[in-house]
């Protein structure tokens, strides 16, 4: 049964504006998504290429999460007003659950996809239970930023939601940082929990890792849009 928490709103940048995600914003969040992604490492581009049949398995991805309802998981999409609310920007959380983790439906991987790659994108929860074990929790799942968009302050407006919920209700947030985005968890008072290595694939990509980390309230931390 998920926790109780408050319905803060987010503090947008001037000309952005922050709604919840619908079923209609599927193709867009698909299109942020390797956006924000693709460009940053080939594991990215390896584990999920810019095709057809993925872009038919993100859409579900980001379907079912909404389709599960804001007691399971909270999607937030951010829009460009001066571009006619041009969707640019998108963040997924896991609610609290008192007792465990609750089961959030992920399609299933398509069959050419390297499933023990995938699996270390797409599932992640072995790492999440050895850190947060039973204890309930808010997990940042997704926070992506077209890279046109990015150091424009929304990654900060999307953080910065998640960091007052998590203060609201007294609990901690769980993330898998990538790379690229470690530095900008640390940055805002995040503890290293578990470093998850992703088995390499010579020939595409050399080494990659996701680190755990976990923001706890009780951390003094300054927010500001640095580097965010």
């Amino acid at each position: 049964m998920h926790i109780p928490y408050p319905e803060l709103p987010h503090r947008a940048p001037r000309g952005f504006r922050v709604r919840d995600a619908e079923l209609s914003d599927a193709e867009d969040l698909t299109r942020v998504w390797f956006a924000a992604f693709h460009p940053s490492h080939e594991f990215y581009r390896y584990t999920a290429p810019d095709d057809a049949e993925t872009r038919k398995w993100l859409n579900e991805f980001w379907e079912l999460g909404i389709m599960a309802g804001p007691s399971v998981v909270r999607t937030f999409v951010v829009e460009d007003v001066s571009q006619g609310n041009k969707l640019v920007a998108v963040s997924r959380w896991h609610v609290p659950y008192a007792g465990g983790i609750p089961d959030i439906p992920v399609p299933t991987y398509p069959a050419r996809w390297d499933q023990e790659v995938s699996e270390t994108l797409w599932g992640g929860l072995e790492s999440r239970e050895r850190t947060m074990g039973s204890a309930p929790h808010w997990m940042a799942d997704y926070i992506a930023i077209d890279e046109g968009y990015q150091n424009t302050g929304i990654a900060f407006t999307l953080a910065d939601w998640g960091m007052r919920q998590a203060a609201a209700t007294g609990l901690e947030i769980y993330a898998q940082a990538s790379i690229k985005g470690l530095p900008v968890w640390k940055h805002y008072g995040c503890k290293e929990r578990e470093v998850i290595e992703v088995p390499s694939r010579p020939g595409h990509f050399e080494a990659y890792r996701f680190v755990s980390v976990v923001w706890t309230p009780k951390t003094r931390t300054v927010l500001n849009m640095a580097k965010l």
